[in-house]
């Protein structure tokens, strides 16, 4: 990414060139500094993550826009890659889309995902819930781009559907047609079961909505579905893979197994050798940057007025 270059502008530049995009969903500002460091180019955010990492509460659709912008925005200023935040519904009718849209692209994220669900919504790991109308995210589609044109043209729009779980898949790969054609998303998100039958419904998703928009895939693991590499999803026709709680299942897994070695033994030293060391950590969290901050700052001398 270029150092003056829009974050929006940057993965925009991203879709349009050759190859995949791999994009997983931190759950707070370190976990996207650690995607970065990693040499991923971009970075998701996510309400599983976001509800869970700020509550420890399930998404079940409680959180506030404020928290969802928020959240992303910190993620933003902790990162030099682009970041895909997810607006859930866009909390509410078109108004409120529009006003989503404009808090996202003034905390700096490169794009947004907003989904058909009706209210409540819950994440689809949780059970999901019915979908609007079409037309409905046609209307919120609309609201988004408007506010798009105006404040930033290259902001990434991305139309998430879940009617293949509310409804059926068929209708799934009906509504992704019309969100690409009809509602010129820029990117096609349409969620999936969770069994075996999967791989032939990311060729189905690849056959008849690519053609009019690039299309993501996401891989969520422990549930019945395959795991399939960034290659072979690419080459089934997916532009853009993400993994929208791997990370916050592994942070949790080391986490839980560190607090009950302690609990257990009272020490946690037969595991202590697997956990990053401090000076390791201070790169992540940027020590010497802020070190050399401060001696800058306090390098100054002021004026004597006495």
């Amino acid at each position: 990414m270029g150092k003056d270059e829009r974050k929006s502008t940057a993965l925009r530049r991203m879709l349009q060139e050759p190859g995949p995009i791999v994009a997983p969903c931190a759950f707070d500002a370190i976990s996207a500094r650690v995607v970065e460091m990693a040499g991923i180019p971009v970075v998701m955010h996510g309400g599983f993550n976001t509800s869970a990492s700020l509550h420890a509460m399930a998404d079940v659709g409680t959180i506030t826009q404020t928290e969802m912008i928020e959240h992303a925005g910190r993620m933003v200023r902790a990162v030099d890659i682009p970041v895909i935040a997810d607006v859930d519904d866009g909390f509410g009718k078109s108004l409120n889309v529009a006003r989503t849209t404009q808090e996202a692209i003034r905390v700096g994220v490169a794009g947004m995902h907003i989904e058909d669900q009706a209210l409540p919504k819950r994440c689809t790991s949780l059970g999901g819930r019915p979908v609007i109308s079409t037309e409905e995210m046609l209307t919120k589609l609309h609201a988004a781009r408007v506010i798009r044109d105006e404040l930033d043209p290259d902001f990434v729009i991305i139309a998430r559907t879940h009617a293949s779980l509310a409804v059926n898949f068929e209708e799934g790969l009906r509504r992704g047609e019309i969100y690409a054609k009809e509602g010129k998303a820029d990117l096609i998100w349409v969620d999936l079961g969770y069994d075996d039958g999967v791989y032939d419904e990311l060729k189905a998703i690849a056959e008849r909505v690519a053609p009019y928009a690039n299309v993501i895939a996401n891989m969520t693991e422990n549930v019945g579905r395959p795991l399939l590499t960034t290659d072979e999803l690419y080459s089934l026709g997916f532009k853009l893979i993400t993994y929208p709680i791997t990370l916050i299942l592994a942070a949790t897994t080391a986490m839980r197994r560190v607090a009950e070695e302690i609990a257990q033994k009272g020490t946690h030293r037969a595991i202590a050798d697997e956990i990053m060391p401090v000076k390791e950590f201070r790169e992540i969290v940027r020590f010497a940057e802020v070190e050399q901050l401060e001696q800058q700052l306090e390098a100054y001398v002021p004026p004597k007025f006495d």
